[in-house]
């Protein structure tokens, strides 16, 4: 039972974060925006500071957050902003993936090879992950992660959806 509750508690924890974290990058994608946004332009803003806020959320502790953060300043036109989110990750991923690349040894047969380099594909940053303990922790950390932001989001787009109710029945009137 103290266990269960723990874990609650630290989750929404993890969901706060994250809330905190996200509306900090959309406020900082917004004021770098010199003109209006398209449907798509505005679906891949939200997707990176998202991306940028759940990393931010772990602080690039943890190598899936560090690929992120690595990920968003390829795709983003505004750099700056992906930087001054995170400055210390990149350097903290560099540091830990040639550590990984140093201490890993990984020989699995031949079905869990196959299993373990699809979980390597799935979790950002899984590629240079060699020690399946490690992989697995990374994983379950990702996991947790991305479930809260998928909780943030479902809440968010419901009261988007309440609201967006309540002003066309004020329109209607």
């Amino acid at each position: 039972m103290f266990y269960d509750e723990a874990m609650m508690n630290t989750y929404n924890m993890v969901k706060q974060r994250f809330i905190k974290k996200w509306i900090n990058t959309l406020h900082m994608l917004d004021s770098s925006i010199e003109h209006p946004l398209n449907v798509t332009e505005r679906k891949n803003a939200i997707r990176l500071s998202s991306d940028l806020a759940i990393a931010a959320t772990r602080s690039g502790s943890t190598v899936w957050s560090r690929a992120l953060i690595s990920r968003s300043g390829n795709k983003t036109t505004n750099k700056p902003m992906a930087r001054r989110i995170l400055k210390k990750a990149r350097n903290r991923m560099k540091n830990r993936c040639n550590t990984l690349r140093r201490n890993g040894n990984f020989t699995a047969k031949s079905g869990t090879r196959k299993r373990t380099d699809l979980l390597k594909s799935l979790v950002p940053g899984g590629e240079v992950i060699d020690d399946k303990d490690y992989l697995i922790r990374e994983t379950l950390d990702y996991i947790v992660y991305l479930r809260a932001q998928v909780d943030v989001m479902r809440t968010v787009a419901a009261i988007d959806l309440v609201t967006g109710n309540l002003t066309n029945d004020r329109r209607n009137k």
